[in-house]
Protein backbone atom coordinates (compact mmCIF):
# COMPACT_ATOMS: atom_id res chain seq x y z
CA UNK A 1 0.00 0.00 0.00
CA UNK A 2 1.22 3.44 -0.37
CA UNK A 3 1.67 6.31 1.91
CA UNK A 4 2.16 9.51 0.74
CA UNK A 5 4.53 11.32 2.79
CA UNK A 6 2.68 14.87 2.90
CA UNK A 7 -1.25 15.58 3.45
CA UNK A 8 -2.98 18.36 1.44
CA UNK A 9 -3.56 19.56 5.20
CA UNK A 10 -0.17 19.85 6.24
CA UNK A 11 0.54 20.86 3.00
CA UNK A 12 -0.78 24.29 3.43
CA UNK A 13 0.90 25.02 6.61
CA UNK A 14 4.07 24.47 4.56
CA UNK A 15 5.73 26.60 1.37
CA UNK A 16 5.11 25.01 -1.31
CA UNK A 17 8.22 24.61 -2.57
CA UNK A 18 9.05 21.79 -0.33
CA UNK A 19 9.81 18.76 -2.19
CA UNK A 20 7.73 15.74 -1.62
CA UNK A 21 9.16 12.20 -0.97
CA UNK A 22 6.54 9.45 -1.28
CA UNK A 23 7.10 6.08 0.57
CA UNK A 24 6.00 2.59 -0.05
CA UNK A 25 5.08 0.64 3.15
CA UNK A 26 3.78 -2.52 3.94
CA UNK A 27 -0.34 -2.66 5.65
CA UNK A 28 1.08 -3.28 9.14
CA UNK A 29 3.84 -0.59 9.09
CA UNK A 30 1.95 1.78 7.79
CA UNK A 31 -0.67 0.86 10.52
CA UNK A 32 1.21 1.39 13.04
CA UNK A 33 2.72 4.85 11.23
CA UNK A 34 -0.46 5.91 11.70
CA UNK A 35 -1.10 4.70 15.31
CA UNK A 36 2.05 6.74 16.09
CA UNK A 37 0.46 9.86 14.08
CA UNK A 38 -2.68 9.85 16.52
CA UNK A 39 -0.75 8.69 19.26
CA UNK A 40 1.69 11.62 19.28
CA UNK A 41 -1.29 14.54 18.54
CA UNK A 42 0.59 15.34 14.97
CA UNK A 43 -1.37 16.55 12.05
CA UNK A 44 0.09 14.23 9.39
CA UNK A 45 2.34 11.13 8.85
CA UNK A 46 5.12 13.52 7.34
CA UNK A 47 5.36 15.13 10.78
CA UNK A 48 6.26 11.66 12.49
CA UNK A 49 8.66 10.77 9.80
CA UNK A 50 10.30 13.94 9.77
CA UNK A 51 11.07 13.82 13.66
CA UNK A 52 12.03 9.93 13.43
CA UNK A 53 14.29 11.56 10.28
CA UNK A 54 16.08 14.19 12.89
CA UNK A 55 16.10 11.63 15.63
CA UNK A 56 18.36 9.43 13.35
CA UNK A 57 20.60 12.50 11.87
CA UNK A 58 21.06 13.63 15.58
CA UNK A 59 22.17 9.78 16.43
CA UNK A 60 24.53 10.05 13.77
CA UNK A 61 25.89 12.96 14.37
CA UNK A 62 26.29 11.78 17.51
CA UNK A 63 27.91 8.61 16.62
CA UNK A 64 30.16 9.94 14.35
CA UNK A 65 31.45 12.23 17.10
CA UNK A 66 32.06 9.41 19.35
CA UNK A 67 34.36 7.69 16.86
CA UNK A 68 36.15 10.66 16.25
CA UNK A 69 36.45 10.80 20.12
CA UNK A 70 37.95 6.91 20.03
CA UNK A 71 40.36 7.43 17.41
CA UNK A 72 41.96 10.51 19.22
CA UNK A 73 42.19 8.13 22.59
CA UNK A 74 44.33 5.86 20.37
CA UNK A 75 45.77 8.37 17.85
CA UNK A 76 49.16 8.60 20.51
CA UNK A 77 50.98 9.31 23.94
CA UNK A 78 48.70 11.27 25.59
CA UNK A 79 50.29 14.76 27.08
CA UNK A 80 49.47 17.67 29.36
CA UNK A 81 47.40 20.35 28.02
CA UNK A 82 48.32 23.66 29.82
CA UNK A 83 47.63 27.20 29.71
CA UNK A 84 50.91 27.26 27.93
CA UNK A 85 49.46 24.60 25.31
CA UNK A 86 46.88 26.82 24.77
CA UNK A 87 48.71 30.20 24.48
CA UNK A 88 50.86 28.29 21.48
CA UNK A 89 47.93 27.20 19.50
CA UNK A 90 46.90 30.93 19.64
CA UNK A 91 49.94 32.09 18.85
CA UNK A 92 50.27 29.44 15.94
CA UNK A 93 46.82 30.07 14.69
CA UNK A 94 47.43 33.86 13.88
CA UNK A 95 50.36 33.40 12.48
CA UNK A 96 48.88 31.29 10.33
CA UNK A 97 46.07 33.82 9.80
CA UNK A 98 48.43 36.51 8.79
CA UNK A 99 49.80 34.38 6.17
CA UNK A 100 53.33 32.98 8.43
CA UNK A 101 53.52 29.35 9.58
CA UNK A 102 55.35 29.07 12.78
CA UNK A 103 57.16 26.06 13.37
Amino acid sequence: MRMKAQTASHAEKMDNAMPTLQITLPEPLQQFALGRVAELGLDSPDQYFEQLLEEDRRRKRDDDYMEKVREGLVSGAPFPVTPDFWDKIADEAEQECRGKVVQ
